[in-house]
C-alpha cells in the first residue's frame, strides 16, 4: 500500500515548518497589499475637535424655543482658528469639517434655511424642524486615543492605508515578502515563442505559479525549464535553494524520467512528505532545506493551480504574518448528485451562481486534471471526502476560489 498522508495533515507539516520571513519599515504609499507588523493605536481623538458635519449655521439649540430667526454672526472655514463667542439669538455661517465654537451646539443645513437681510444685517429663517446636536460630529466619534485600530498581521487595503494616513504615519511596519523561484520540468515542455513540434507543449505552469504567487504577496521569479536529467534538474534546483520558496511543477512522480524527488534527496533536501491522499494532485513534494521551502507540484495544470491554492498559499501567507488560512466561503444548493468514487479525498471545481436568492452549486462537467478550462470557467471547489455521496437539493459549503468571477455566473 502506497504511503500517503492526508490533506489535513499535508496542511499541518506546512505550516509548521513556516516561519515568518522577517520585518522591514516601508513608506505609506507602499504598504497597500502587505501584512502589518505592528499594532496601530490612535494617537489622538478622532475627530480631534468637535465640529461641522454640514455646511450650514451653528446655532444654540435652546434659542429654537424663542425664534426661528437668527442673525448671522460671523463664518468659519474649514481648518481656520476663529474664536466666535456665543451671543443669544444669533448664528455662525460654518463649513463642513470646521471648529463648532464654543457655545453652540446644533448645525441646520444651509438648504434647511432661507437667508435674507433686514435692516442691513444678514439673518437666517429655518425652515424645518431639528433636533439637537443634529449635523455635529462630537470629538472622538470615529476613535479614541489610545484605541487599537489594526491589529499585527492585518492585511492592509486601502481602507487600512486611509487609517495609516488619518494617524499621521509616514512610515509603517509590515512583514516581508517572500522570494519565490519558479522551476518547470520536462523534455516535452517548451517555452513561450518556441515553435512546437509533435509531442511538446508549451509551458503554462509557471505562469499560473507566477500569477498566483503575485496574488498572494510573493515576488516570483521564473528560474527556466530544467530537462529530464539529473544534471539539469541540480543546476537550476541549487539556483532557487536561495529563495524562501522553490517551487517545481513536473517529474515528482514515478515515472522513468521523473528525477526531481531523487535529486531532492541528492542535494540534501530534507523530505516531510511525498503523496498526499487527495485528487487531483497525489505526488506532491514538501521539504526544507535551511530557510527554503521546496514544493514539488504534478505537473498536469489542474493538479499545480489545486495543490499551490492548497498548500503552498498557506504557507506565503504565513510567511508575511497572516494568521488565518481559510478561504472565503459559502452555502449553496447541489444542483446535480456527486460521489467520490476513489480512494482518495478530492476536490471538484464547481460553479457557484445565484438563482432566485439562493446559491446554486454546479459541479463542472470536466473533472479530469489535464483540463485547465476546469479551473479558468469554474469559481469554487467542493470538498469531498472518499467515499462521501451527495444528493441533488443538499446544501454544502464551498470554498470560492476565484471570487472576481463570481459576477460572471451571477
Amino acid at each position: 500500500m502506497e504511503n500517503l498522508i492526508s490533506f489535513e495533515k499535508a496542511i499541518e507539516i506546512v505550516l509548521k515548518e513556516t516561519k515568518i520571513c522577517g520585518v522591514e519599515k516601508v513608506d505609506i504609499l507602499k504598504s497597500l497589499g502587505r501584512f502589518i507588523a505592528e499594532d496601530i493605536f490612535s494617537p489622538f481623538d478622532m475627530p480631534p475637535f468637535k465640529r461641522s458635519a454640514m455646511d450650514g449655521y451653528a446655532i444654540k439649540f435652546d434659542d429654537l424655543s424663542n425664534t426661528k430667526i437668527f442673525e448671522i454672526k460671523d463664518e468659519i472655514k474649514a481648518g481656520e482658528e476663529k474664536i466666535v463667542e456665543y451671543e443669544k439669538g444669533k448664528c455662525v455661517l460654518i463649513m463642513t469639517g470646521a471648529k463648532i465654537p464654543e457655545g453652540f451646539d446644533t448645525v441646520i443645513k444651509f438648504e434647511d434655511t432661507e437667508e435674507f437681510v433686514e435692516e442691513g444685517k444678514r439673518k437666517i429663517k429655518i425652515l424645518k424642524e431639528i433636533k439637537k446636536g443634529e449635523n455635529i460630529a462630537e470629538k472622538g466619534e470615529d476613535f479614541k486615543k489610545g484605541d487599537l485600530l489594526i491589529k499585527k498581521g492585518t492585511f492592509i487595503d486601502s481602507g487600512y492605508m486611509a487609517i495609516i494616513a488619518y494617524c499621521g504615519i509616514k512610515k509603517v511596519l509590515v512583514y516581508k515578502k517572500p522570494e519565490v523561484g519558479i522551476i518547470a520540468t520536462g523534455d516535452e515542455v517548451k517555452k513561450i515563442g518556441e515553435k512546437l513540434r509533435e509531442g511538446e507543449i508549451y509551458d503554462c505552469n509557471s505562469y499560473s505559479i507566477y500569477g498566483l504567487v503575485l496574488k498572494y504577496g510573493g515576488i516570483p521569479e521564473i528560474l527556466g525549464i530544467a530537462k529530464d536529467n539529473k544534471r539539469s534538474l541540480k543546476r537550476y534546483i541549487e539556483k532557487g535553494l536561495e529563495k524562501d520558496i522553490l517551487i517545481l511543477s513536473g517529474g515528482v512522480s514515478e515515472g522513468k524520467y521523473d528525477f526531481v524527488v531523487d535529486v531532492f534527496k541528492e542535494i540534501g533536501i530534507e523530505m516531510k512528505f511525498w503523496k498526499v491522499a487527495v485528487k487531483p494532485g497525489k505526488p506532491t513534494f514538501f521539504g526544507k532545506k535551511g530557510k527554503t521551502l521546496i514544493f514539488g507540484l504534478p505537473g498536469y495544470p489542474v493538479s499545480t493551480y489545486i495543490n499551490f491554492e492548497n498548500l503552498v498559499r498557506p504557507a506565503i501567507l504565513k510567511m508575511q504574518g497572516k494568521k488565518n488560512f481559510d478561504r472565503f466561503k459559502v452555502v449553496g444548493i447541489l444542483a446535480s448528485d456527486v460521489e467520490n468514487k476513489g480512494d482518495r479525498d478530492e476536490f471538484l471545481r464547481i460553479i457557484v451562481k445565484v438563482e432566485n436568492d439562493e446559491n446554486i452549486v454546479i459541479p463542472f462537467k470536466k473533472q479530469k486534471s489535464g483540463v485547465f478550462t476546469s479551473i479558468v470557467n469554474t469559481n469554487g471547489l467542493l470538498y469531498l471526502k472518499k467515499g462521501q455521496k451527495i444528493k441533488k437539493g443538499e446544501k454544502v459549503i464551498v470554498s470560492v476560489m476565484r471570487s472576481d468571477l463570481v459576477s460572471i455566473f451571477t
